[in-house]
């Protein structure tokens, strides 16, 4: 992936200040700049508490649960049982295919072919599950997340200069005229809840630009975005996750650390950590069982003991006359070899 300076910088005020400024266009074609920020704490409670009361709502005025729906579809032959052995059969391709790229982690040759296999199947797993998703738009499940996410775009939605909200009350929000208007900004806020994408949190996280930031954090003590941890958003949290994840590849010894292109390939990274983790765990079990073969020795298990007069056992202690001559046998051998 390569990504610019200056859109590196862009993407990494946006995790910083928790939104984005995007621009929403109307009906008419005019576009408004708005602040679309992630929703935290109290706004995800109401949020959750709109979803329950749409479904049952929804429940209520006869739409059928996700469970229903998928049974009224099997029983219809829209939904078959070749679509479940099809995606367990993808699931199980996919899931052989990272565990060859596993162990070319070392060795890069025919990587991106296998990486490409892996990308072909999980299109093909989804274009099955949006299949499948299809079906449940109607669902009193996915009525009631529409409300959900419908409510926390109007808390979202903020005029970037004052940031109060672009619609003070929820019920003028409901009742905006552009519908065109409102729907775009639902969209866009949807886009923004989902996060931003792994694999370009994971070149902010290892690039300079950020650690530069994430590094002074460590040293300082200051906190990484302002924040307390319970307000982070979904990409401050994961941006914070894939950093500590990077220091811990950089701070492996020398000897054990992967090369360079493979830390900026994520793919042959994370397939590299999972097999020296393996290793490292199997090393451990050895040790452990080694350890308990052997057992750990007492004073007592050592062919000489110094037992002093202020131990209970001195007076109960005996000479041996046998070691003491083992012992001046193993000082005359010693004596030879020199």
């Amino acid at each position: 992936m390569d990504i610019s300076y200056n859109r590196l910088e862009v993407l990494i005020n946006e995790i910083s200040l928790g939104g984005k400024i995007v621009p929403i266009k109307k009906a008419s074609g005019e576009e408004v700049f708005l602040l679309l920020t992630h929703c935290v704490g109290v706004d995800k409670l109401f949020a959750d508490l709109e979803y329950k009361k749409a479904y049952d709502l929804a429940v209520s005025q006869g739409f059928m649960t996700v469970e229903e729906t998928l049974k009224l579809l099997r029983g219809r032959g829209f939904l078959l049982d070749e679509d479940d052995a099809k995606i367990k059969v993808i699931e199980s391709k996919i899931a052989g295919q990272e565990a060859i790229l596993e162990k070319m982690s070392r060795v890069p040759t025919n990587r991106d072919r296998v990486k490409e296999n892996i990308e072909t199947f999980k299109n093909e797993l989804l274009q099955i599950l949006c299949k499948k998703e299809s079906y449940l738009e109607y669902s009193a499940e996915r009525k009631a997340q529409e409300n959900k996410y419908l409510y926390l775009s109007w808390r979202s939605a903020k005029d970037p200069y004052t940031r109060d909200l672009f619609w003070p009350t929820k019920e003028k929000f409901d009742s905006e005229e552009d519908l065109v208007f409102r729907k775009n900004v639902f969209s866009e806020y949807l886009k923004m809840s989902s996060g931003m994408d792994i694999s370009t949190l994971r070149h902010i996280a290892r690039s300079n630009l950020w650690r530069i930031r994430y590094l002074t954090s460590l040293k300082t003590g200051v906190s990484l975005y302002g924040i307390e941890l319970p307000d982070y958003t979904v990409d401050q949290l994961a941006l914070a996750y894939w950093s500590h994840f990077y220091q811990s590849v950089y701070d492996m010894p020398s000897s054990d650390s992967p090369h360079e292109s493979v830390i900026e390939d994520d793919a042959a990274l994370d397939a590299f950590m999972k097999a020296y983790m393996d290793e490292r765990s199997r090393d451990n079990v050895s040790a452990k069982e080694q350890k308990k073969n052997h057992g750990v020795k007492s004073a007592w298990d050592h062919g000489e003991t110094i037992v002093t007069k202020s131990n209970p056992m001195f007076k109960d202690v005996k000479y041996s006359p046998v070691l003491e001559a083992a012992r001046n046998k193993d000082k005359s051998s010693i004596s030879v070899k020199k």
